[in-house]
């Protein structure tokens, strides 16, 4: 009888949280990196030669709060192997690692992140999180610094409205924060609706004001 209670017991709470890591949340900040200015400001060596040139590179999807609150992690402990597949030919081409192996940051950013998001719409297995990612960015953000600044060639320093302006010609109300490290831009966050449509929200604010621009 003992033993039949403590097993209910341990049901209840592994139950509870499995409940406890779906979080609502109410938007997205989408997180591309500017591999050009990671590597010169990081000294990652040279890019996987299979990373196009001049493209932007994905450092995730996060679910967000509006209000500022952060979400917690969603920590699945799920490991990532790349299987070969379609979608992780493209996750080598297009979310990179330049600090550690690929499948420990994508492991990394979908324990952290996609799970939340697997929980939320019911989804089996990592992969349609991926997906997501990889087709957002292909729609919108792979291309997105060379259309913004056309023609562009070596090494320029570009301030955050400028910038900004220049990614809105190409995504109108994009909300963005810059990243810099050691004086170039690494990074781009971009605020969206739970639609992935530009956010509305006003809170956020840049966190460099400029930036010098690398193409290669």
């Amino acid at each position: 009888m003992k033993s039949l209670i403590f097993l209910s017991f341990l049901v209840c709470a592994f139950t509870f949280n499995l409940r406890q890591t779906k979080q609502n949340f109410d938007s997205y900040v989408m997180a591309v990196q500017w591999p050009n200015g990671y590597c010169s400001a990081n000294k990652c060596g040279g890019k996987d030669s299979s990373v196009p040139r001049n493209a932007m590179t994905i450092h995730g999807l996060w679910p967000s709060l509006k209000s500022g609150a952060l979400l917690k992690e969603c920590t699945s402990g799920i490991t990532i192997t790349d299987n070969g597949s379609t979608l992780f030919q493209q996750m080598r081409k297009y979310w990179p690692s330049f600090s550690k192996t690929n499948t420990a940051f994508w492991g990394h950013e979908y324990n952290k992140h996609g799970y939340c998001m697997t929980e939320e719409f019911g989804w089996r297995g990592y992969e349609n999180y991926f997906q997501l990612v990889i087709d957002l960015h292909l729609r919108t953000y792979k291309d997105l610094m060379t259309q913004a600044f056309p023609g562009y060639s070596g090494t320029t320093t570009v301030t955050y409205e400028n910038l900004k302006s220049a990614i809105q010609r190409v995504i109108p109300n994009a909300t963005i924060n810059m990243k810099c490290s050691s004086g170039y831009i690494t990074e781009l966050y971009f605020y969206l609706e739970r639609n992935y449509m530009p956010s509305t929200s006003s809170r956020f604010s840049n966190s460099c004001k400029s930036g010098k621009l690398v193409f290669k």
